[in-house]
């Protein structure tokens, strides 16, 4: 049995690292591409807008995604209608955002004025909501084997056509094929949700809990959708900051460097959300779920700094010597602040397991509030390496404030589990 419950956690988390590093490293052939193929002005305008998609995304979302993670394994048979109408909400949320935003002033610097450009970024903006709560459904229903099949189709289809398109247009290629293979995925995802996955879980799933009251819900919701709003706003003010002050060649520098040191926290993140997913299924394995989930944790974060401050250069040198050159110190700074982070991630996973999840939201505020500050004040001194020592303070915070209490519910886990087996 201990071994059953160690094998799917780490299983399942597996597949999530798999996922999210074959995406990395596919997505770092496209970035090198795009890099060489396109002047480094157009990289700088498509990262940003790709970002601000994605912060509309996000959005749009209403935090249904980290809800499906907690919430389908004790959804029985009401998982489809769940997740149908979270489809529901979220386009249109996804059309009334992202419809708001090419209508203001503030576009733009990032989409295009031609109005089928516009209309094409709604449209991209729907389907890549869409695409996005297809993973943690699929995590949620205990299917994350196939979450590397879809990320492996998108980021080798987008990279395929990443040539073609620049071809057409230098300037516009980049995004046109981020956002082509889309359309197919979501259909194919989708007609295997609503056919095989949701329908077995509805039957053979077997709640180990009682699902959330409409008022507790909303609740929840909020606070994980306003937490969650506060965290993914961070790389795109940055990006906005970045471009406004430095401009889109120093955002190039920052964006490309930033999204490899950033699948670092993917990582530990995939290892958060299978315990998640885990520890809702079966809390009665709760204290065997949280030892693995942190040994494993503890693991990944050791690997990653030695093995990224040491790599860092070469690594960058792969989009060419100025990104090297530009980019180093800031990946480098970014991977030392990976322990602090790490010990914030387990915290929130624990928090939300709990259902306490306003502490969540104070701490992403308070730590939005000081990462912003000090790239605010050390940008025009330190470039984009403003960012780095950002992400140090931020997280030399959140370990110091968090890791008493990820241990305190560590060892509040071995005491329950000890009182059940008294029992």
């Amino acid at each position: 049995m201990r071994s059953r419950h160690v094998t799917s956690l780490i299983k399942n988390a597996t597949s999530l690292i798999v996922s999210g590093a074959g995406s990395a490293l596919i997505g770092l052939g496209f970035w090198a591409l795009a890099a060489h193929r396109a002047p480094a002005r157009f990289v700088g305008r498509a990262s940003a807008e790709l970002a601000v998609m994605s912060l509309l995304s996000i959005l749009a979302q209403l935090s249904f995604g980290v809800t499906f993670e907690r919430f389908l394994p004790v959804a029985g048979p009401r998982a489809g209608r769940f997740v149908r109408r979270a489809y529901i909400a979220s386009s249109l949320s996804a059309i009334a955002i992202a419809t708001a935003y090419v209508s203001l002033h503030l576009s733009a610097s990032t989409v295009p004025r031609a109005l089928e450009w516009r209309v094409l970024f709604v449209v991209a903006t729907v389907l890549w909501t869409i695409f996005s709560l297809q993973e943690p459904i699929l995590v949620g229903l205990r299917e994350a084997r196939w979450v590397p099949v879809q990320s492996m189709a998108f980021s080798t289809a987008k990279l395929v056509l990443l040539p073609l398109f620049l071809s057409v247009s230098s300037q516009y290629g980049i995004f046109v094929a981020w956002n082509a293979p889309v359309i197919a995925i979501v259909l194919a995802v989708n007609w295997i949700l609503f056919t095989k996955r949701i329908p077995a879980h509805e039957i053979h799933s077997v709640p180990h809990e009682p699902m959330p009251s409409p008022r507790e819900m909303l609740g929840l919701t909020v606070a994980r959708y306003v937490s969650q709003l506060i965290t993914v706003m961070e790389p795109s003010i940055v990006a906005f900051i970045v471009i406004s002050r430095l401009g889109p060649v120093a955002n190039a520098h920052y964006y490309l460097t930033a999204q490899i040191a950033w699948g670092a926290i993917l990582v530990l993140n995939s290892i958060s959300r299978s315990f998640v997913v885990e520890a809702s299924t079966d809390p009665q394995a709760f204290r065997r779920h949280t030892r693995t989930a942190l040994r494993a944790g503890l693991i990944v974060t050791s690997a990653i700094v030695v093995g990224g401050l040491i790599a860092a250069p070469w690594v960058l040198r792969i989009f060419g010597p100025e990104y090297a050159a530009k980019g180093t110190l800031l990946m480098r700074l970014i991977i030392i602040a990976l322990p602090g982070y790490a010990v914030s991630i387990f915290y929130s996973a624990f928090a939300w397991l709990d259902r306490r999840v306003w502490w969540m939201t104070a701490r992403d505020l308070f730590s939005l509030v000081v990462y912003l500050g000090v790239i605010l004040a050390l940008i025009g001194r330190l470039g984009i390496n403003a960012v780095g020592v950002a992400s140090v303070v931020e997280a030399g915070l959140l370990g110091i404030f968090f890791l008493p209490r990820v241990v305190r519910r560590y060892r509040a886990a071995v005491i329950e589990d000890a009182d059940v087996a008294s029992d």
